[in-house]
């Protein structure tokens, strides 16, 4: 699928470069400094031959890495307080970004709305920034990406995707009107569980020159090794994401027949409310997360402690299967009303599917289901 992003150079595996400094040519100012090679936090040549194929990839003119997605989305929250702009979020970001954000904008510049989606929509001409997940954490909720980009050009408005659970391969959001896509490289794209790091992508070149600064200025740079292994990870990206979509699949239906299709979260399943969205945003490939509600906290705590073969642990997009709690780890600093409006429960347990064989995920899967059920009566 992104086979002509590949750079076809002398060496197939570009080297890694871990000088901290560079010769300097030239006395004068470049035209473009984001472009110069003289210091390591401000530019790396193995950091650069990531950027140019990511960016290849995300159909983006101007790419940056970052040591971490929220450098990424701190940069981007730096370059909206600079502006004074309005920001616009959906209630279902990650946490994290959620709360970096309260602590960067002023809070009459800052306010959240959606889902529902039609309460996400009636706030966008109050912004002048907006920024959604693809696919939102931990309820799986696809937004109305088409409205929102239509909305931001006809108000001059920008529109920030955060694309991580969906990754390049189901959805690239610069084809689609968004303004900035960010990715967590930490996630599919470098898909091991080795790395830190988070891209932002843009067709703005005033855009990418601020945030280019920022980064310069916080020391957000992504490090020569990391860029490396996430360019590897491109590399294997599609059919890693491709597997790990059919196995969520073939879990979630399993699992809509145990549970009953009310306690399983997987927007390719008829029942989930945006179903109709995903199928025709995402091309029918979902992503490798689902979400099961077990009904008490009691019984997700018996159901990670129970699993044998996935790891009760942060994150996803790996190669690994992980589980987590969503209600004590990424949500747990929102507020109790507001977790509950939203759905994110305590019995709440989301599960990343990676590359193990399906019929052994689901073995286990099943028998945790069980040990959690025998302990709860």
């Amino acid at each position: 699928m992104f086979e002509e992003c590949i750079p076809r150079g002398d060496s197939l595996v570009p080297p890694i470069s871990i000088s901290a400094v560079y010769r300097r040519t030239s006395t004068g100012l470049p035209e473009r400094e984001y472009l110069e090679v003289k210091y390591g936090r401000e530019n790396n040549p193995s950091v650069m031959v990531f950027e140019e194929t990511m960016s290849c990839v995300e159909a983006a003119e101007y790419g940056l890495a970052f040591n971490s997605g929220m450098a990424a989305i701190a940069a981007i929250a730096h370059y909206a307080r600079e502006r004074d702009l309005r920001v616009l979020g959906s209630r279902l970001l990650y946490g994290s970004t959620r709360r970096l954000l309260e602590r960067i904008l002023p809070g009459e510049k800052l306010f959240f709305a959606g889902p529902p989606w039609d309460e996400l929509l009636s706030q966008v001409e109050r912004a002048d920034m907006i920024v959604v997940e693809t696919i939102g954490n931990p309820t799986l909720r696809v937004p109305p990406l088409e409205d929102l980009a239509r909305e931001c050009r006809a108000r001059d408005c920008m529109l920030v995707v955060d694309n991580t659970f969906a990754s390049p391969v189901s959805y690239r959001p610069l084809l689609h009107g968004a303004t900035v896509v960010v990715e967590s490289l930490t996630k599919y794209i470098g898909g091991h569980n080795d790395l830190l790091g988070g891209y932002t992508g843009t067709r703005v070149e005033e855009v990418h020159a601020s945030l280019w600064d920022w980064r310069r200025l916080l020391g957000g740079t992504l490090q020569p090794l990391e860029a490396y292994l996430a360019y590897r990870g491109l590399r294997t990206l599609e059919i890693r994401y491709k597997r790990a979509t059919q196995t969520a699949l073939f879990l979630a239906e399993r699992l809509s027949a145990l549970l009953g299709e009310d306690n399983v979260i997987y927007p390719c399943l008829p029942s989930h409310p945006d179903y109709e969205r995903a199928k025709k945003n995402l091309n029918g490939l979902c992503g490798g997360v689902l979400s099961l509600d077990l009904g008490s906290a009691k019984a997700a705590q018996a159901f990670l402690e129970s699993l044998e073969i996935i790891t009760p642990a942060p994150s996803l997009g790996s190669v690994d299967s992980l589980a987590s709690h969503p209600y004590t780890s990424s949500h747990r600093g929102m507020p109790e009303k507001e977790k509950e409006e939203l759905g994110i429960t305590p019995g709440l347990v989301r599960i990343s599917v990676g590359l193990e064989d399906p019929r052994i995920l689901w073995r286990d899967i099943e028998r945790a289901v069980s040990r959690a059920r025998s302990q709860l009566k």
